[in-house]
């Protein structure tokens, strides 16, 4: 800075803030030392679309819209909200700290992740694994990431810089991509537009060593060692299930404790890796084996849902699982959403409302399916049967529908809402997203984040 310039009152006010926020939820983090675990394998290092078009047969879903609109964050980019931030048992994953400070660091987790095509939460998980989310050096020379060898170093200790925080992060960046290849080859194809679950987990397994010994104790859970070794590591998959809850299963379900060691019992506490990133995005924990929660047949519903279980819990548990198969690609972009429009070839995210409602159990209509394929009738209907709810001063609920009308036409379904009007954000699951200028026949269910006070949102119809 020259000498004699004044500094504006604002900016010191605004850095002053800044620290005293970022104080704030450091003092919220859980230990580091609660996620470290002792490495398996001597050679690996203990280091995890939206532009879519949209359209109703009657009034047109505006092109190339963007629902978050301008107060938004990228659906493409689901926000670091916790779309299901609750494990099996109902007990929280991640804290509100550690959830602010992903957001804080949300930026730079996405523009190295852009660089190597992978999810950007795989990169926030490891953050979270290594060094508990924070931007300084620890003491023992290992950097951000705690490369063991102390590669890509020197890292000398104390806070770092921004632009040193994204050099790591590109650095951790670059090394898991290159993990991709040791993964079993059917999850060799890991992308941030395809990122399948088991390919995910796989990545994970690669990441802390692919233990031989986790491998086999895949078979607690019921599945395969030969295929499927990563659902047996606790690094992974620790309390996916009450199988792999060490608060359970007490006696086989275990964790190499000490590096090199044997497997002790029970496992450790935290939530494996994949548990967490499954938390971030918003999908389904567990997708494959004799423990599936995800359908194979693209025609079907789905698994079962509870008759009796509140019409809400429902309404998410159908959308979760549709979103479910377009990430795990039983359904696909240009044949799957025929599912949802009676085999009709249009823009089609009111036919994605309109059919988990009615498979819900909860029609919008008597029609065939209870179809209703246009974003205005939808609204219409919310208002006829007194459920309309206008969107100032209204804290939406899980399987509300939010009718989009400003400057665009579309609807999706709210699956999970963090704190209330207007400083609230929600996570929404819909169809006929993610595709860009490839229409409706590129488009497919995703989920995103956004706040509720965004502009494009109308209102919303409740579910009850």
């Amino acid at each position: 800075m020259k000498k004699n310039t004044l500094i504006p009152i604002s900016l010191i006010l605004r850095q002053c803030v800044s620290v005293l926020v970022t104080l704030s939820l450091l003092f919220t983090l859980v230990p580091v030392s609660v996620y470290a675990e002792a490495k398996v394998n001597d050679d690996d290092l203990d280091a995890i679309n939206l532009g879519a078009v949209w359209h109703v047969p009657d009034e047109g879903c505006s092109p190339n819209s963007n629902p978050t609109g301008g107060g938004g964050t990228n659906p493409d980019v689901p926000a670091p909200v916790g779309a299901a931030n609750t494990d099996y048992a109902g007990n929280p994953i991640l804290t509100q700290g550690q959830l602010d400070l992903i957001q804080m660091n949300s930026g730079i987790y996405q523009q190295a992740a852009q660089t190597v095509d992978i999810p950007w939460q795989i990169i926030a998980v490891v953050h979270l694994r290594e060094t508990g989310l924070g931007r300084k050096n620890p003491a023992n020379g290992q950097g951000i990431y705690q490369f063991v060898d102390k590669r890509g170093g020197p890292y000398p200790a104390g806070d770092v810089t921004e632009a040193e925080f994204l050099r790591q992060t590109n650095f951790v960046a670059q090394f898991l991509r290159g993990k991709v290849a040791a993964s079993y080859p059917q999850n060799r194809t890991l992308t941030a537009a395809s990122p399948s679950p088991e390919a995910v987990k796989d990545l994970f397994f690669s990441y802390n060593g692919r233990s031989g010994k986790y491998a086999q104790q895949a078979t607690v859970a019921g599945f395969d060692p030969a295929t499927q070794g990563y659902e047996g590591s606790p690094y992974v998959m620790n309390k996916a299930d009450a199988k792999r809850d060490p608060n359970v299963n007490k006696t086989t379900w275990g964790q190499v404790k000490r590096d090199f060691g044997p497997i002790e019992y029970p496992a450790n506490q935290g939530h494996g890796a994949f548990v967490v990133y499954a938390s971030l995005s918003g999908i389904s924990v567990t997708s494959s084996g004799t423990d599936t929660c995800v359908a194979t047949d693209p025609n079907s519903p789905g698994p079962a849902v509870d008759p009796n279980a509140p019409i809400r819990q429902k309404i998410v548990a159908l959308a979760q699982q549709e979103l479910a198969l377009w990430q795990n690609g039983t359904l696909k972009p240009g044949t799957g959403y025929k599912k949802y429009s009676q085999g009709r070839a249009e823009n089609w995210c009111a036919d994605f409302t309109s059919w988990i409602y009615n498979q819900a159990g909860k029609p919008l209509s008597n029609t065939k399916d209870g179809n209703v394929p246009a974003v205005t009738t939808q609204m219409q209907i919310g208002k006829q049967t007194g459920r309309w709810r206008d969107k100032s001063g209204y804290t939406p609920a899980p399987g509300d529908i939010v009718v989009r009308k400003n400057g665009q036409s579309h609807v999706n379904l709210v699956v999970s809402v963090s704190g209330t009007w207007p400083s609230g954000t929600m996570v929404t699951i819909g169809g006929n997203q993610g595709g860009g200028g490839g229409g409706f026949n590129a488009s497919k269910v995703t989920t995103y984040s956004e706040p509720l006070t965004n502009g494009g949102i109308t209102g919303y119809v409740s579910a009850e």
